[in-house]
């Protein structure tokens, strides 16, 4: 498999805080497990959680080609109410 990034996605990634690492891991987990796709379409949503935030990686594929669209990410961190 081989995933490509374009100078404005990686700009996108630089700009917030993404690695190249984490998007591959993305990927290969919604290649394997779980991602949402557009019928009729080669363009694939994958996320996973990462540590304390949440990688999204929007895609398309063309047989062992990926071509990462957008990248983005949201940091949560919940906790419990002591009551």
């Amino acid at each position: 498999m081989t995933i490509e990034f374009s100078d404005e996605v990686k700009g996108l990634m630089e700009e917030r805080g993404i690695q190249e690492t984490d998007i591959n891991e993305v990927i290969e987990y919604a290649q394997t497990e779980q991602r949402l796709y557009e019928e009729g379409s080669n363009k694939c949503l994958g996320k996973k959680r990462i540590g304390e935030f949440t990688v999204y990686a929007e895609y398309t594929q063309d047989g062992d080609n990926i071509t990462v669209e957008n990248v983005y990410s949201h940091r949560v961190k919940l906790t419990e109410d002591g009551e």
